[in-house]
């Protein structure tokens, strides 16, 4: 039997490094905007986004634990980001081959974001649709492996054309995929999907992206994010082998109902 405790889905959350990082900003770009919205999602202790100053290495820059580990332009961030709406990605007219993460972004992984969806903010929830997005490209061009995504509800799959789109290509590989959500519409065999339904907290409440490829010559990668309220979300990403497997391991604990 599928096992509901609510406790097992925070799991991940409690084994997060405590590692800190900081993002300085070059005073000089026309950047108020990146400042302000990398504070909102990544406004814990872990993260401090900061005035950088003009002769640092590019105009926003990622130091964790004290050393630089990555670099972005503003534009970079503003056009990945900031400057679009999730419609780019729901719609289709932004292809999952162009989904990308600048490094700046990339290196914020295992830190955990809070966010916002409509009404409270046009954009924030951007996020997720972004990285889940790099992940599917990446389990596309893999071309092998098991996938895993959290829908909430199993309609988004048939209901958002780029999101129909993205799955009908992972459907011409050799990826495994399963798919988790209340089963409020029937999943087109076409896409080649296995269908996982039920009521539990994490169907209702999660939003995840697994990738674990088929060969070590590929780098893993995965999103885990929990509803906390009404549009609400807490998550992070992660490149790590080790952390892929043990959310894959509570996914498969706590939402087992197949359809």
């Amino acid at each position: 039997m599928p096992v509901y405790d609510s406790g097992v889905i925070e799991r991940p959350f409690t084994q997060l490094p405590a590692t800190t990082v900081t993002v300085q900003v070059d005073p000089d770009a026309s950047v108020a905007p990146v400042r302000s919205r990398l504070s909102q999602l990544f406004g814990t202790e872990q993260v401090t986004v900061t005035e950088g100053d003009a002769d640092q290495a590019a105009e926003v820059v990622a130091s964790r634990d004290g050393r630089v580990v990555a670099t972005s332009s503003v534009d970079a961030l503003l056009q990945s980001l900031l400057l679009i709406n999730s419609d780019v990605y729901i719609t289709g007219s932004r292809p999952v081959t162009e989904a990308t993460l600048p490094d700046v972004l990339a290196a914020l992984s295992d830190i955990p974001f809070q966010l916002r969806g409509y009404p409270d903010s046009d954009s924030e929830k951007l996020l997720l649709i972004a990285v889940s997005r790099r992940i599917e490209r990446r389990a596309i061009e893999a071309g092998a492996g098991t996938f895993r995504v959290g829908f909430q509800q199993l309609s988004r799959l048939v209901d958002e054309p780029g999101t129909t789109e993205v799955y009908e290509q992972l459907a011409a590989t050799d990826v495994d995929v399963h798919a988790y959500g209340v089963g409020d519409v029937a999943v087109p065999d076409e896409l080649g999907v296995t269908a996982h339904t039920g009521d539990s907290a994490l169907h209702r409440r999660g939003w995840f992206v697994i990738f674990e490829p088929a060969t070590a010559t590929v780098e893993p990668m995965a999103l885990y994010a929990l509803a906390r309220g009404a549009n609400h979300w807490e998550g992070f990403w992660t490149y790590t082998p080790e952390r892929i497997a043990a959310i894959s391991d509570v996914v498969t604990q706590t939402a087992v109902t197949r359809s």
